[in-house]
């Protein structure tokens, strides 16, 4: 996990409870198709088929990897950070809410 800018195309998945942890999924290449593990469908009836399969398969793994990453991380909180953030999005939507009617 890297804190710099990512390069450019790059995806940052944010920890939901704003601990500073991120997960990046670089832009889509060749190389990282072949990373994945991806092949084309041998039952696909043309190009277009085979490109499409692969791409689907492509995006299938990269969103296991990165959910996969998410939960691992998400298991290193506690159940009481989980309820801060929790409470203290409710005390925030409140406040908005307060702010609205009042201007209303």
């Amino acid at each position: 996990m890297s804190s710099a800018v990512p390069e450019l195309g790059t995806t940052r998945y944010l920890c939901p409870l704003d601990c500073g942890w991120h997960h990046d999924v670089p832009p889509p290449s060749l190389d990282r198709i072949a990373g994945l593990g991806v092949t084309a469908d041998p039952m696909a009836r043309d190009i277009h088929e085979a490109v499409s399969s692969v791409a689907s398969q492509a995006c299938l793994a990269e969103a296991q990897q990165t959910e996969q990453a998410l939960r691992e991380h998400l298991d290193t909180h506690t159940t009481v950070e989980f309820a801060r953030v929790i409470h203290d999005l409710r005390v925030e939507i409140a406040e908005l809410k307060g702010s609205t009617e009042a201007s209303a």
